[in-house]
């Protein structure tokens, strides 16, 4: 029997893979995976955008025929489409997506600080519709994480593809997610930083090489196919030197509006879980309160990337008029818009959470920046009202973007260059500074941990100092020293003075006849005791034994292993069961030598 073609040609993928490797070594063959994963990415990124401009186009005509023609089956669908929208991308995690489908980057953090690489392969296409569906249908949510997740899940499909050494494979996985910011928003440098800033902040300078290459390729490619470009209005007017002290101010606000965020998302998500359990049941309610919360504040309807355009126009007329949602349904008093534009900042994360818990799929990054966005054009416009200063809104539009996004994800280069990029508004930079700054050390105040890592944090998944974090992903159980001496519970010094000379060890269990753990005798006590040769024979063991100052247990990891040894002052601690059943020892020593050696393969490339 022949061998089929598909096993063929991977045989022959393979032999060029060795072939690389052989004439431009290890780092060649990461670089040239970096440039597959880049051209896979926007491809990915590409159709997810066309998916979602063909349901908008749709959306649109809805709208149409509901204000213009005023037909009330157009109403009726123009009130269902996000409610249809999350109820079809929720078919598609339940049928193709499994038990573990994740619509958040928290799991992909975790996972890459796990160096755990085996994203199903399915996720290259079930984010793309998910969340295409989701959005395209007028649900408040971003397609950026999604995006994320679909190129990690790339980077990961195709290191098992071509067989890359597991060491390696959580490196293609950032040059995936990379990659995705890259070509959403045509943002290489900003695709860099936030991985490096947000997914993986341990990696070392040299691994960015081939997160750059990939990034860099995502954006050429997006641009071949005509999703590139400027992204929002280009920034021309310099900013005001006299404006300064208004950016700090501006920095302060998108703090505590960034706070805002965080919290509203956590609580919200948690009210709609714990009041509606039953998946299906939380599809129904969160999607009908989400249907009548987007009839009211059409505004809040899908990525708001127009609403941003408007804002930049300094448009109150119009605002949100090239959506062809609610133009008409905005007042014109500049008073009533602010209002307006405040209820939009209130009430967006509870839409995008609607969205995205209800059932659909989709992310924060994007009701972010839309809020930022409105955050600083309240904040302009309120001061201009006022008289005290005369600022350029538009700027301040941009920063205030910038301010929210760092406040948000906790990643201030992410959001300083980002938005540069995006608004070409490189003649913001010392402004996009301030506010990127000043948020991002204001709201760590309030909350610690950017809204990926909180949840993370919170239940002791994750640390945010790199050693915890590293000593996290090595387990007790696997460095558990079984070749130990243990001490008769009856013996006398005499015979424990020769166990020591000949071992020198720094504790010795005493256990019972099940090998359950009574108490451990360290080194100290029984020198301590030597001093005085006429207790030799009437010492015990018993008399010596003491209760362990520390006991590990196996699923322990070695961070928590790590704070016993500083906690007690000692070398080695003894290892049990729930049932006391003593397993060994861990020594610090040998904790150290696997540090080391991750810190080596984290900073190889």
């Amino acid at each position: 029997m022949g061998i089929p073609v598909q096993r063929r040609f991977h045989r022959l993928v393979m032999r060029g893979m060795n072939f690389t490797t052989r004439h431009a070594g290890h780092r060649g063959v990461l670089l040239c995976m970096s440039i597959l994963i880049g051209v896979l990415a926007a491809g990915a990124a590409a159709l997810l955008h066309l998916l979602v401009r063909t349901l908008e186009d749709f959306s649109i005509r809805v709208w149409h025929g509901a204000y213009e023609g005023g037909l009330w089956y157009c109403w009726a669908l123009f009130f269902l489409l996000p409610f249809i929208g999350i109820a079809l991308a929720y078919c598609v995690q339940r049928f193709a997506g499994g038990p573990r489908y994740a619509k958040s980057l928290s799991p992909l953090v975790l996972a890459l600080s796990r160096r755990r690489t085996g994203i199903p392969w399915p996720e290259t296409v079930t984010h793309i519709l998910s969340s295409g569906l989701s959005v395209g249908l007028n649900g408040s949510a971003g397609l950026e994480a999604p995006s994320v997740l679909t190129g990690a899940a790339i980077g990961s499909s195709v290191a098992r593809y071509f067989r890359i050494d597991p060491k390696c494979r959580t490196l293609l996985l950032a040059c995936g997610s990379a990659a995705a910011i890259s070509a959403i928003f045509n943002s290489p440098i900003a695709g860099v930083l936030f991985t490096a800033e947000v997914l993986m902040p341990e990696f070392s300078v040299s691994a960015l090489i081939p997160m750059v290459m990939s990034s860099a390729v995502a954006a050429v490619i997006s641009r071949m196919l005509g999703d590139g470009g400027q992204f929002f209005l280009s920034m021309k007017a310099p900013y005001q030197t006299g404006a300064v002290p208004y950016y700090f101010l501006c920095g302060i606000v998108c703090a505590l509006v960034g706070v805002y965020i965080i919290r509203m998302a956590y609580w919200t998500g948690a009210q709609l879980k714990k009041r509606f359990r039953n998946p299906a049941l939380r599809l129904g309610a969160g999607g009908l309160m989400l249907s009548i919360l987007l009839f009211f504040f059409p505004m809040l309807r899908g990525q708001g990337y127009r609403c941003i355009e408007a804002l930049f126009r300094c448009d109150l007329q119009g605002l949100n008029g090239e959506s062809a949602f609610a133009a008409q349904w905005v007042p014109g008093q500049p008073v009533l818009v602010l209002i307006l534009l405040v209820a939009a900042i209130l009430l967006k994360v509870a839409a995008t959470v609607l969205t995205v818990e209800s059932g659909g799929d989709g992310g924060i990054f994007a009701p972010a920046m839309f809020i930022g966005a409105v955050t600083g054009f309240v904040f302009a416009q309120t001061v201009n009202m006022t008289g005290i200063a005369h600022l350029q809104v538009f700027n301040f539009v941009a920063v205030g973007m910038c301010g929210v996004f760092s406040a948000v994800m906790r990643a201030p280069l992410t959001g300083i260059f980002l938005i540069a990029e995006v608004t070409g508004g490189y003649i913001l930079l010392v402004p996009l500074m301030i506010a990127s700054s000043v948020a991002c050390f204001i709201s760590r105040f309030f909350e610690p941990c950017s809204i990926y890592h909180k949840v993370l944090v919170e239940n002791h998944f994750l640390e945010t100092d790199r050693d915890q974090s590293m000593l996290r992903r090595m387990s007790v159980r696997l460095n558990v020293i079984r070749k130990y001496h243990t001490l008769p519970e009856n013996a006398q010094l005499e015979d424990v003075i020769e166990t020591v000379e000949k071992t020198g060890d720094e504790l010795y269990p005493v256990l019972d006849e099940k090998g359950k753990l009574l108490g451990v005798v360290y080194l100290q006590r029984i020198l301590s005791a030597m001093l005085n040769r006429e207790v030799y024979s009437h010492v015990l063991v018993f008399d010596l034994m003491e209760t362990p100052r520390c006991i590990l247990k196996p699923e322990d990891d070695l961070a928590v292993a790590m704070k016993g040894f500083d906690a007690c002052g000692l070398d080695s601690l003894p290892v049990c069961n729930t049932d006391g059943t003593f397993l060994g020892i861990v020594e610090k020593a040998p904790v150290f030598a696997q540090y080391r050696k991750l810190v080596r393969e984290a900073d190889a490339f």
